[in-house]
């Protein structure tokens, strides 16, 4: 060491500033560039904010779960088939007999439709309408499949709807009806859009 305490770091962190007045302080233009850099760093915080912000809506919002097919039941009071509760408790019985034939997919929500994908292919299986969809409802902890999405979907060439039942392991039956159901608010048109803030 040559006893030289020089007046930058190598870094430029604890630098001094050469710029002192005789009495030790910054000098005019020490201290607008200090304003300068606090402006510029609010400037960039606000920046970021807002490009979160613009990325979440520019997003095509599109969401996907993976999810297991558990059955498709026909809504018809001649087979005592009328509810969602209904279709739990004949979901059991098929369960209890080994009938149940489940199918690996992927339900995809955006603003327009609720579609099944096929896990493999990719290929669309289904397309239900938002308009189409009568009734949304998760069913947590009713038997062995403990996170069942209910849809109950109608299609205009249908006499009767159908109601399709869901086991919902990735992401909880709770959280697809809540994206499902601000997916279908916002399609009937109310001012406050929900959806964003559901996927949020």
């Amino acid at each position: 060491m040559n006893g030289h305490i020089s007046n930058t770091h190598p870094s430029g962190y604890g630098s001094y500033s050469p710029q002192v007045n005789g009495y030790g302080l910054p000098t005019f233009a020490q201290v607008d560039r200090d304003q300068g850099s606090k402006t510029s760093a609010k400037a960039l915080y606000e920046q970021r904010k807002n490009y979160a912000r613009d990325s979440v809506s520019s997003v095509s919002e599109i969401s996907q779960y993976h999810v297991e097919h558990l059955t498709t039941f026909v809504l018809d009071r001649k087979e005592a088939m009328i509810t969602v509760d209904d279709g739990i408790r004949k979901l059991k019985l098929l369960d209890a007999k080994g009938k149940v034939w489940t199918q690996d997919m992927i339900l995809q929500v955006d603003d327009k439709a609720v579609c099944l994908v096929d896990l493999e292919s990719k290929n669309e299986l289904e397309n239900f309408l938002l308009g189409t969809i009568q009734h949304c409802q998760a069913v947590m902890n009713a038997c062995n499949y403990d996170s069942i999405l209910a849809l109950v979907c109608k299609e205009p060439a249908q006499s009767k709807p159908d109601l399709h039942l869901f086991q919902c392991d990735e992401v909880k039956a709770s959280l697809i009806y809540e994206d499902i159901e601000s997916a279908i608010s916002d399609s009937k048109g109310g001012k406050q859009k929900k959806r964003l803030d559901t996927l949020r």
